[in-house]
């Protein structure tokens, strides 16, 4: 079935035009398989409009609630799980929804990491779901997170990607930077450990987002070094926001700018995320014009899982990953108690076979020392 996200892709033409160019026999594959791969982001698809947020009674942050801080540091070897928690599309389960999040017990067995999807772009607040799961940190009660689990928010998303279009705050260097300030917060009044920039086709196609967000990640991190950032990118490179930060965060020979910590795959179709390593961690020994001119070191490189891959191929993935010394497996998505779901074969919560899968893959990678 053609999903939504890749009709965009056909008509805004952009993996035509690329398979009509003079390209290899293994780059046409590759490019064939892109048009076949559904892309992160909401399952449902729908733009939420731009809204201003509504009054609610907002849960309390960790500093509300008298607890410290502390930040586990980024795994040698991970596996992250994406996990819902906040989507306007979902009545019920908005940005200003207040309900109470919980792990599953499988969830805080098998992830290191943990990203909270979607902030919205448009507002840029943190929903109170994402401060209420994130202030159980450490505190051994059903459904909390373990304390030497990281925690990443995600921003956007691909329905957020659409509409709003532009993020107002990658309009401008000084948008940008203003904005930084405010996310600088974010650590230390609610819980996070880092942020995941899932700007996708639409927004992050504007020719000024990319350079407008590296202005951003880079003010950002002169105000907090040790905050980690995650860029998940497409199989083969599309987004020119994407683009423009991995090319702005390593050089050709590997050296790193100190700008983004890692990247994700969003190829999630069997084992085929093992086919795009090369595009970003060989970028610059490409042909002249190949999108990405970085070489990323492939121990920042995230390799994609549906939430419902099967337990073989899970193991192939995490034992790819100690074998290519690759940075492990992000897993799109996973549902958590008392939350919502977006399609039921996607869910990696409702399947025995996967959960089994990745609780055997972190062992996997935890042994990797």
């Amino acid at each position: 079935m053609i999903t939504p996200a890749v009709l965009l892709l056909l008509c805004t033409g952009v993996l035509p035009v690329l398979l009509d160019q003079p390209q290899t026999p293994v780059m046409r594959t590759m490019l064939r398989h892109q048009l076949n791969l559904a892309s992160m982001g909401n399952r449902r698809y729908e733009a939420p409009s731009a809204r201003v947020p509504e009054e609610t009674e907002s849960a309390m942050a960790p500093e509300e609630l008298n607890l410290n801080v502390v930040h586990p540091k980024w795994p040698k070897k991970i596996l992250g799980l994406y996990i819902l928690l906040a989507d306007d599309t979902e009545k019920g389960f908005g940005s200003e929804a207040n309900w109470t999040p919980e792990l599953f017990d499988w969830q805080q067995e098998a992830a290191n990491v943990l990203f909270f999807t979607f902030i919205h772009p448009d507002t840029m607040e943190v929903p109170p779901t994402f401060r209420t799961l994130a202030a159980t940190r450490g505190t051994g009660l059903p459904g909390s997170v373990p304390a030497d689990t990281v925690i990443m928010f995600a921003i956007g998303g691909y329905a957020y990607s659409i509409k709003p279009n532009p993020w107002h705050w990658l309009v401008t260097k000084e948008a940008a930077e203003a904005m930084a300030v405010k996310v600088a917060e974010w650590p230390e009044k609610y819980g996070c450990d880092g942020i995941d920039l899932d700007l996708e086709e639409g927004a992050g196609a504007k020719k000024e987002a990319g350079p407008n967000m590296i202005h951003f990640i880079r003010k950002l991190k002169e105000l907090k070094p040790d905050i980690i950032i995650s860029q998940p990118v497409y199989g083969f490179p599309q987004v020119q926001a994407e683009t423009d930060v991995i090319n702005a965060s390593w050089d050709s020979k590997g050296t790193s700018a100190n700008l983004v910590d890692s990247i994700g795959l969003m190829v999630y179709v069997g084992t085929q995320a093992l086919s795009y390593v090369d595009n970003y961690a060989n970028g610059g020994g490409k042909w002249k014009g190949f999108p990405i001119t970085a070489s990323a070191p492939k121990n920042v490189i995230l390799l994609g899982a549906m939430g419902q891959s099967s337990s073989s191929d899970i193991k192939t993935l995490a034992e790819e990953s100690v074998k290519q010394d690759l940075l492990g497996i992000m897993v799109w998505y996973a549902s958590v108690k008392n939350g919502f779901d977006y399609a039921v074969n996607w869910d990696a919560s409702t399947n025995d076979d996967s959960i089994k899968g990745y609780k055997e893959a972190m062992k996997i990678l935890k042994a990797e020392k």
